[in-house]
């Protein structure tokens, strides 16, 4: 059996060292977005379509960024 193959993408990274990782998948849901920050996830979806995944995680690019500014 071979093992599942997948790619990974940075999307985005803050000055905190929180990256956002988009993964696609394989099987369905295909694109898995994560939120890390070291070695926690702070955020993680899997989602059908690629534009959705990259829309949700500019939403928590955005929400991040109100957090660690307030």
């Amino acid at each position: 059996m071979a093992a599942p193959s997948f790619q990974v993408q940075r999307l985005w990274t803050m000055d905190d060292g929180t990256a956002c990782l988009l993964v696609e998948r394989e099987d369905a849901p295909k694109f898995e977005i994560c939120v890390v920050r070291g070695d926690q996830v702070l955020r993680q979806n899997r989602l059908y379509a690629r534009g959705s995944a990259q829309m949700l995680a500019e939403t928590w690019r955005s929400n991040l960024g109100h957090i660690s500014k307030g």
